[in-house]
């Protein structure tokens, strides 16, 4: 992984908003590199929220839109190398932010391509030939996380 990616800015949200947060992008990547731990409160709710805030700044600066599988996994990685939370915390918080989507990846197409050729040939105006009906469609999952700059 490059850290140009994870060094990206922060977006902001869909109404034009940035949360403020207490670790910005590049002090998480530090503590990563270095393995230093995250300052936490000696509660429960002061770790859940801040794995959240950590797992959304490193997805949200990865490719996420087009491979937010991929992204899930170099996250999880990442977390895993510098130890402080565990694989259990980090899925469940990305079971917690999953949404299914009929939206469907770059990642996604290319591991179903019974399903780009669908979209394919449905974006090419030919709904006659699309034999799935719209309740049946295959649904990829991605993630929805606050944004926190």
């Amino acid at each position: 992984m490059t850290n140009e990616k994870l060094l990206s800015a922060c977006k902001p949200n869909s109404i034009g908003v940035s949360s403020t947060s207490q670790y910005d992008l590049n002090e998480i990547i530090e503590k990563i590199k270095n393995k230093s731990p995250f300052e936490l409160k000696d509660n429960e709710r002061s770790r859940t929220w801040s794995l959240r805030v950590i797992i959304s700044k490193l997805y949200y600066s990865l490719e996420y839109e087009n491979a937010p599988q991929a992204s899930r996994q170099k996250v999880t990685e990442l977390l895993l190398y510098h130890g402080q939370f565990s694989r259990k915390e980090i899925d469940e918080m990305f079971q917690l932010s999953a949404k299914e989507t009929i939206q469907y990846s770059i990642e996604f197409l290319k591991q179903h391509p019974e399903v780009a050729q669908a979209e394919a040939l449905k974006s090419k105006e030919f709904p006659d030939e699309i034999e799935e009906e719209e309740g049946e469609r295959l649904k990829e999952i991605k993630y929805i996380f606050p944004r926190y700059c």
